[in-house]
């Protein structure tokens, strides 16, 4: 890419990526999806196990996710040429046996933790006990809310937007940004693949939403804290608790009187112009309630449509070029490691 801003960010292939919710697919129905310029078929077989494939029937590339499931694998509905969850073709229609060459690439695949992961490098490279821990979609003590977005901007301008503090009393000046500070400052701690970001914000009103299911009589002391993995996930601590409670000295799960969160966002990289963001965020408050599951959801979905907006609208004016050279501020500590750990293991899918 010949633009600064997206120099050296050409997209990591040895990793795993979360290409769908698990109820996204199923035994009945392919789904098609494309994740770094790869068209992907995804699918159940009979006994519940995920499969991804490329989405080319190896005959004459006719889409499989055009197909249908049956026992066994995949029939591609052109001339009836079935693969198996391995990619093998099985069964060509009158031909004795299958084509032992006519195969389909196998994508490695797991399902964990209310996540589908897709490993979209060298298969011999998948190492399942990379991919990111979520605890607290097994812990009754926290309902969760999610949600996705399908992003018109090259994943390192959303993946930037994620890692700064900086926007926040800006772009967010309706929702989470309302009670934010642009002077409160920020740790961050380079780690081997990604950053860990630590923001508190102590002594302070509570922020709009977090007020109104807190209830809270006094100022809070507020927190952002989040653990970036490359190439692009981020797990996030965040919440309220009445000042003077002790809460930053506390770990999470302890806080007296604290509404707390936890948030993963996972981006996939659709293509150069395009990324999969999917999130989930955990609540330890009224986790019975649907309707609080359901006000949740539209307040962190009102949030990133504030976010969705401004990079958009960021990546159209990337494309159409600029004489003027962006520059780093404090604020892009972060996003700057993050940038520089990418550069160094990225590989072109251009």
């Amino acid at each position: 890419m010949s633009n600064t801003i997206l120099a050296g960010h050409d997209f990591i292939r040895d990793t795993w990526y979360m290409v769908a919710w698990p109820e996204e697919i199923s035994a009945d129905k392919p789904l098609a999806r494309t994740v770094l310029g790869d068209d992907l078929v995804l699918f159940r077989t009979p006994n519940g196990q995920p499969v991804v494939l490329e989405d080319r029937c190896a005959h004459r590339l006719a889409p499989l996710s055009l197909g249908r499931i049956e026992e066994g694998g995949i029939r591609c509905m052109y001339h009836g040429v079935k693969f198996g969850p391995t990619g093998q073709c099985v069964e060509i229609p009158a031909q004795p046996q299958g084509h032992p060459n006519m195969c389909v690439r196998r994508y490695p695949v797991v399902e964990q933790s209310g996540f589908i992961w897709a490993w979209m490098g060298n298969p011999d490279n998948a190492d399942p006990t990379r991919i990111i821990a979520a605890p607290w979609a097994h812990d009754s003590r926290w309902a969760p809310s999610k949600g996705y977005l399908h992003v018109h901007a090259h994943m390192s301008l959303v993946a930037d937007n994620l890692l700064d503090f900086g926007h926040l009393p800006f772009v967010h000046t309706n929702t989470v940004g309302a009670a934010q500070q642009a002077d409160f400052s920020t740790q961050v701690t380079a780690l081997t693949e990604g950053v860990q970001t630590d923001r508190w914000y102590l002594d302070v009103p509570a922020s709009r939403f977090h007020q109104s299911v807190g209830r809270f009589t006094g100022n809070v002391d507020a927190w952002h804290c989040f653990r970036w993995h490359l190439p692009a996930v981020m797990s996030l601590d965040s919440g309220s608790a009445p000042t003077g409670t002790g809460a930053r000295e506390k770990p999470h799960g302890t806080r007296e009187g604290a509404v707390e969160f936890h948030h993963i966002a996972a981006l996939t990289p659709q293509d150069a112009d395009h990324t999969h963001y999917f999130w989930i965020h955990w609540r330890n408050f009224d986790v019975e309630n649907p309707d609080m599951t359901d006000s949740v959801h539209r307040n962190v979905m009102a949030a990133f449509a504030e976010d969705q907006a401004m990079v958009e609208a960021q990546h159209r004016s990337v494309r159409r070029g600029s004489q003027t050279v962006p520059k780093a501020i404090m604020a892009d500590k972060a996003l700057t490691i993050v940038r520089h750990q990418l550069a160094k293991q990225s590989t072109s899918v251009d």
